[in-house]
């Protein structure tokens, strides 16, 4: 005959506490329930049996509760015990709903956290007895914590929102929902209410054919202001996380349920349950703002318990290289949270493994890799036959499109498919085998690695016909980070190659600047010297103003390096050299007699007027082509190769066009280096057989590499020796000045004029003056006997021929400084002689107005407002009115100059004295509609 034990509940209030409703409760050891100075007497568990009393009083007993039947039943349940087969659930207080007792085993094996084989067993031992001291009754399974320290939360509502019709409960759904309901209410979750306001309730069934609640707070949230504290991104979390030896992932038990909410808000989440409404006690699944207020609670523990652990929403992830430091760092978690309310599930972590699965992501010591349950479930994928299905199909392989190149050209025929109507016949054989290509790549591919924020980010871009990828690396390592790709919108795929490599680029350094962390970025492209190209060089340009001006900014980023790899060179990227235009009649290179290359270099200029320094680059080409062609032999067939698309274009389109207009461009401007463009025209005349084509510049492939680079070459040291020549200065003694200085800067006597204090001044080795500026650097200081002489050699010279003010000051401010040295540049290069006659004026012309005049008084009066005047008095403006003709004035003073007021003046004005027209500035009370249609009912023309 079995035995029978008999378990008596006599105190009600900490049953309620210890026995949740939720399911599978562990009844905790008397000597437990002695550290947690709670009284343990024969009153409160008592425990016998028929024939003899347990010997084994400390003994752990684990039971599942659920509520069964009604209020007289008495369940008997049936325990895998050895010696107990039957219990007989009494219970003190008859207004108890009785409860299903069932499942028994001993609780050790259920409540033991799960450590990796390689944590020594007593160690796990230990550490697991500790954090069953500090979770209980936090340890039994599916119990509900509370956080004691986290502010009621209020629900920031806008507007009014209104109740919602209930939803349709499924007949064999109702068992589950009424049974989670009551666990839910156990817990403290809800509580029953009565609330003009409700929110749609409907049960979602799960793989086991059991059901889970759902509220719709799809309306509730569209009158709810968001919080700007929010979910931190899981990509930027996993790219950036620390792999080390051991790892631990630990989930918080019902985290959203540990959150309480204000009173006064509570009746906003109100729903209905059959005949009766429940309202949330504590933050609800799918409130919007539910994910922000718990992770930001999470994010402030962690910071006073572990700063460098890391969570999102209710996971946390740390990571060490030692074991017995990393079991302490999760203790004082574990520990710490505890004490403040929250509980975990022992049965989801995973403490102290050499891999675990974090945020769908497998992460080991090789790195970064797709969960395995994503690989199975990627293996059993079919075509879909509804639309739900296929974006249900597209959702789950965006889940990988980091591990994929070029995933969204790929995929986008699949995302083509989306439309309301979608039905399976619209799937074809195409598609299967898309789905099959990219099924195949997910199921092979790869550890990623995580971004090292000690090295510089490096992205390769690979450009493509209708989209692009960028791959990220730590710089030195040839595993990627991750696979990012885009399309091209409708408006870029127009654009010429160059601008969608810049479009690609732009787009790759504001996504990936958060991953570098501070570091550099090192950006490898198919375009050599990227962060020089503009509009002018790129030919068949697409892109509009605004947008080269986006990539002139992100290319001139302080941050970023651009490298050249022409391996990333694709087939059609190769191809755009023939966007150049070849003229006509130009033979193969092999044909020719004579090849020449023409470069120019300037003297870069200093300072941040940059355009100066194109100009002087500008002409420094025109003269080497000038060069060329004053070189070139009549009788030999020459092909004249140039890297200034600028000077080609004009030598073989416009040249003759500005010839026949006197060098006049369509507006009517003079042409930039008139007279070098006459002698290039005539000498064209005379050479019809050269011929002269571009070549980019500072190519490392291509048919002109080596000829264009010894042109480079050539023109660089030229200007380098004509810079040092045209600024060369005679060895003499300082002058007066300069001498009061020097003397100012050893012995702190007042420093002459001009010179400033913060300034430094001595000697150099050859007995020159020198000056150290903060921040630049050394100059020298010439006398003033010298100074014309070096600004006319600065401006006149070969390495400037006539640069601007702004190219011959920075020309000087690179090895020069003396007080003075804008105004007498400036003054000098204004009053050049040859830029005056050769320079066209880059002064505006004024514009033209027109002054109407009549003939007879009243004809045409103009009109105008005076103000606002000091407010001494209520009139802030005055009206004036001016007669054409007689130039007689009338005044009207006003409170205000709207169009109300004007017409009220001016409407006795006109019926005094019949105006014919009106004539004003077009300000907003006479360009009114009021005005205007008031005038043209009195006859007034505007």
């Amino acid at each position: 005959m079995p035995l029978k034990k008999r378990v008596l509940l006599t105190n009600k209030t900490w049953a309620l506490a210890l026995l949740d409703s939720a399911a599978e409760v562990t009844i905790v050891r008397r000597s437990l329930l002695e550290h947690l100075e709670v009284k343990a007497t024969d009153d409160f568990i008592q425990v016998e049996t028929a024939d003899m009393r347990v010997s084994d009083p400390d003994r752990v007993y684990e039971v599942t509760l659920r509520l069964e039947g009604d209020i007289d039943s008495i369940i008997n349940a049936i325990f895998w015990d050895h010696v107990v087969k039957s219990y007989d659930v009494l219970l003190a207080e008859q207004d108890w709903p009785p409860y299903f007792v069932r499942d028994c085993p001993v609780g050790e094996e259920v409540i033991k956290p799960s450590f990796s084989p390689l944590v020594p067993r007593e160690l796990a031992e230990s550490y697991s007895k500790s954090w069953a001291l500090a979770q209980a009754p936090a340890l039994y399974r599916n119990n509900v914590g509370w956080d004691t320290q986290s502010p009621y939360h209020v629900i920031p509502i806008k507007g009014e929102p209104q109740p919602q019709p209930q939803y349709p409960i499924k007949f064999e759904a109702r068992a589950s929902v009424r049974q989670i309901l009551t666990e839910l209410e156990y817990q403290g979750v809800i509580e029953p209410c009565v609330s003009p306001m409700n929110n749609p309730l409907f049960p979602v069934a799960k793989p086991d054919h059991s059901y889970r609640i759902v509220v719709d707070y799809r309306h509730l949230n569209s009158h709810t202001r968001t919080y700007a504290i929010q979910n931190s991104h899981s990509a930027a979390l996993m790219n950036n996380i620390v792999r080390k030896k051991y790892k631990t992932t630990l989930d918080i038990s019902n985290g959203f349920f540990c959150q309480n909410i204000a009173p006064e808000s509570r009746d906003y989440t109100c729903f209905s349950a059959f005949v009766s409404q429940k309202m949330f006690c504590r933050l609800p699944q799918g409130y919007k703002n539910s994910p922000g207020l718990f992770s930001a609670c999470v994010t402030e523990l962690l910071h006073e318990f572990d700063p460098e652990a890391l969570s999102y929403v209710d996971d946390i992830y740390l990571t060490d290289d030692e074991i017995l430091q990393h079991i302490r760092r999760v203790s004082r978690i574990v520990v710490g949270f505890a004490n403040i309310g929250y509980k975990f599930n022992f049965k989801k972590s995973k403490i102290a493994f050499l891999s675990v699965i974090f945020l769908g992501y497998e992460l080991s010591s090789e790195g970064k890799s797709l969960a395995p349950h994503f690989w199975e479930k990627c293996a059993l994928l079919q075509p879909p036959n509804t639309v739900q299905k296929l974006q249900s199909l597209l959702g789950f392989q965006n889940f990988g499109r980091t591990y994929i190149p070029d995933y969204a050209t790929r995929i986008k025929p699949l995302y083509e498919l989306i439309r309301p109507h979608f039905s399976s016949k619209l799937w074809t054989i195409e598609h299967t085998h898309i789905l099959r290509e990219l099924q195949s790549d997910l199921l092979a591919v790869k550890h990623l690695h995580t971004r090292d924020n000690k090295t510089h980010l490096v992205i390769r871009v690979i450009p493509g016909a209708v989209g692009f990828t960028y791959v990220t690396f730590n710089e030195g390592e040839t595993v990627p980070i991750a696979y990012k790709s885009h399309l091209y919108s409708a408006a870029e795929q127009r654009f010429a190659q160059t601008e969608k490599i810049l479009t690609a680029v732009q787009m790759a350094v504001i996504e990936e600047r958060p991953l570098a962390q501070g570091q550099r970025i090192v950006v490898v492209s198919p375009v050599p010297a990227l962060e020089a190209v503009t509009k002018a060089s790129v030919p068949n340009s697409k892109a509009l103003h605004p947008r080269w001006i986006q990539w002139a900014t992100s290319l001139t980023a302080t941050d970023v390096d651009y490298v050249f790899d022409p391996k990333l060179q694709t087939q059609e990227f190769l191809q755009y050299e023939i966007e150049y235009p070849v003229p006509a009649g130009t033979l193969p290179i092999d044909q020719y007699e004579v090849v020449m290359y023409t470069d120019g270099s300037a003297q870069p200029a200093v300072g941040t007027k940059q355009q100066y320094s194109a100009a002087c680059a500008v002409l420094a080409e025109l003269k080497a082509l000038l060069l060329a062609l004053e070189h070139a032999d009549p009788a030999l067939l020459t092909l004249l190769v140039c890297d200034s698309y600028y000077c080609v274009q004009s030598f073989n389109e416009y040249l003759h066009y500005w010839k026949m207009n006197g060098f006049r461009d369509s507006k009517g401007n003079t042409i930039k280096h008139k007279m070098l463009w006459g002698k290039v025209a005539d000498l064209k005349e005379t050479l019809p057989r050269v011929h002269v084509v571009h070549t980019l510049g500072h190519q490392r492939v291509g048919i002109h590499v080596a000829g264009n680079t010894l042109g480079d070459e050539a023109a660089k040291s030229a200007v380098a020796v004509a810079t040092v020549a045209a600024v060369t200065r005679s060895s003499s003694k300082p002058d007066t000045e300069i001498s009061a200085a020097i003397k100012a800067t050893a012995d702190g006597t007042p420093f002459p004029k001009g010179f400033p204090s913060k300034y430094s001044y001595c000697l150099n080795s050859a007995l020159h003056a020198t000056v150290t500026i903060p921040g630049i650097g050394v100059r020298e200081i010439p006398n003033k006997i010298e100074r014309p002489r070096l600004i006319s050699a600065a401006h006149e010279g070969v390495a400037s021929a006539h640069a601007g003010v702004a190219a011959t000051i920075s020309l000087l401010q690179a090895r020069y400084w003396w007080p003075g040295l804008y105004k007498e540049t400036k003054q000098y290069v204004l009053c050049c002689d040859i830029c005056q006659q050769i320079k066209a004026s880059s002064a505006r012309r004024p514009q033209q107005t027109l002054l109407l005049i009549s003939n007879k008084p009243l004809q045409c009066v103009y009109l105008d407002h005076c103000g606002p005047l000091t407010p001494d008095s209520a009139y802030k403006y005055i009206l004036v009115a001016v007669d054409s003709c007689s130039r007689f004035v009338w005044v009207w003073p006003q409170r205000s100059a709207d169009a109300r007021t004007v017409i009220k003046d001016l409407r006795i004005f006109v019926d005094i004295f019949a105006v014919a027209a009106f004539h004003s500035d077009q300000g907003p009370a006479f360009a009114s509609k009021a005005f205007r249609d008031t005038m043209a009912s009195l006859g007034v023309q505007l």
